[in-house]
């Protein structure tokens, strides 16, 4: 069995790099063996189908034996020309992804190596993001907690024989507890979900996209009820697989390329906060130190675009790329 998947693959298989050798290697494994054993499932149905409308004289089976033997073979070319079609676009992918990183030059975060590919670049920015607000995170958290115990702070004097007079000298700190408070739960901790999440699909389109995904597409596209749904996972299996990672490293490198301490200093005055930087914002010069405070105002609107506003990018491209892909398999057969 794994014999003739291998020859159906042989051509495509002979150009494999490490991202479509990943994709041939699966459908050449076990999940391969189950879409083979749906494929002679359906030649024994087809040539059943039209042995029967041949001894019955019957046109219905007839049609139905040709159009199932048709969507048949079309299948097996969709599988022997799916390494090639993952070959291409990884190799348009890696040569855009490289020549551009190349340029960039070194960035802080040091996750583009030239031997790396746009997965495992994607998921080490995507660490290095949730490392970064994890740790604001615990330092907001922390100062809040601490700004509460401190705004219990209070001295009594008392006159023998006349009152006590009690003043809360630190009450004043709950107003800034409650700014740390307010930037925390509005948008550094749905910014460490949303980053963890986009880690976790990486991960996940790194290790079971091709592996169960694309089989299941394939099984599913050889039955009529079902043939459509096997058109668009085959379509998600691509785009999970190439398109996702080439939009995501772009993204998170935003985080690296775009938010330097230089871009920092030429909006000093509109990041910097007297609590959160605890000194006075009232010039230029002292803004600036806002720029090397790791709970700075500028570190938390760096977590927001990779949060919030690139995923739903990548969501609206990857959306038109099943929409196309899918009418031109509906098309195609």
């Amino acid at each position: 069995m794994k014999a003739i998947l291998f020859l159906l693959l042989a051509i495509t298989a002979v150009h494999a790099g490490s991202c479509t050798a990943d994709a041939t290697g699966v459908i050449l494994s076990e999940e391969g063996t189950n879409i083979l054993l749906a494929m002679m499932f359906v030649v024994m149905v087809v040539a059943a189908a039209y042995i029967a409308g041949t001894a019955l004289s019957n046109a219905n089976y007839i049609v139905f034996a040709k159009d199932e033997a048709y969507h048949l073979a079309f299948s097996v070319l969709m599988l022997a020309a799916f390494s090639g079609i993952v070959l291409m676009s990884c190799g348009l992918g890696d040569m855009f992804y490289s020549s551009v990183f190349q340029n960039m030059g070194n960035l802080p975060t040091g996750c583009y190596a030239p031997d790396k590919g746009m997965n495992s670049t994607a998921i080490c920015y995507a660490g290095a993001v949730q490392a970064d607000a994890q740790k604001m995170a615990a330092s907001y958290i922390k100062n809040n907690i601490g700004m509460i115990m401190d705004s219990t702070w209070a001295f009594s004097i008392q006159w023998p024989l006349m009152n006590t007079y009690t003043s809360s000298a630190g009450s004043y700190r709950k107003i800034i507890a409650n700014q740390y408070d307010m930037v925390l739960n509005s948008f550094i901790i749905p910014a460490l979900v949303s980053v963890s999440m986009q880690k976790l699909l990486l991960e996940f389109v790194t290790t079971s996209v091709i592996q169960w995904i694309l089989p299941s597409a394939f099984i599913l596209r050889i039955f009529i009820p079902t043939r459509q749904m096997g058109n668009i996972l085959i379509a998600l299996s691509l785009g999970l697989y190439v398109l996702v990672p080439f939009m995501y490293v772009f993204s998170f490198a935003m985080y690296d390329a775009v938010g330097t301490k230089e871009d920092c200093e030429k909006f000093a005055l509109a990041a910097c906060d007297p609590v959160v930087d605890n000194y006075d914002c009232g010039d230029a010069d002292s803004a600036k130190e806002t720029c090397t405070n790791p709970d700075s105002f500028w570190n938390v609107s760096r977590l927001l675009p990779v949060a919030f506003f690139l995923p739903n990018l990548t969501i609206a491209v990857l959306i038109t790329f099943l929409g196309a892909v899918h009418k031109g398999l509906r098309v195609l057969g």
